[in-house]
């Protein structure tokens, strides 16, 4: 159902595609990356059974953190969360 991380001395945990962290630089700065990950490739791979960690152990290596802790979401949630983030926005 979530997966926290390690980043700078900070913790953040990932939920349902949102990052969460009392520090909110980090916390902006892991959405703003998830968001530029998910739009430039499309983000976890479909198949996926765990979407949510593989996103977090992507950003954490980006942002030169770790996983520190994973509880998997059940498999219909996660796909369908990161579904929707992969939706292209259209102009109109």
């Amino acid at each position: 159902m979530g997966v926290i991380v390690r980043v700078r001395r900070q913790k953040a945990f990932l939920r349902d595609g949102q990052w969460r962290s009392a520090d909110r630089d980090l916390e902006n700065e892991l959405n703003r990356a998830t968001t530029e990950w998910i739009l430039a490739t499309g983000g976890p791979p479909l198949h996926a059974s765990d979407p949510e960690i593989a996103v977090a152990r992507h950003i954490a290596r980006l942002a030169g953190g770790r996983v520190l802790f994973h509880s998997p979401c059940p498999p219909r949630d996660g796909s369908r969360t990161y579904f929707a983030l992969r939706q292209m926005p259209l102009p109109f």
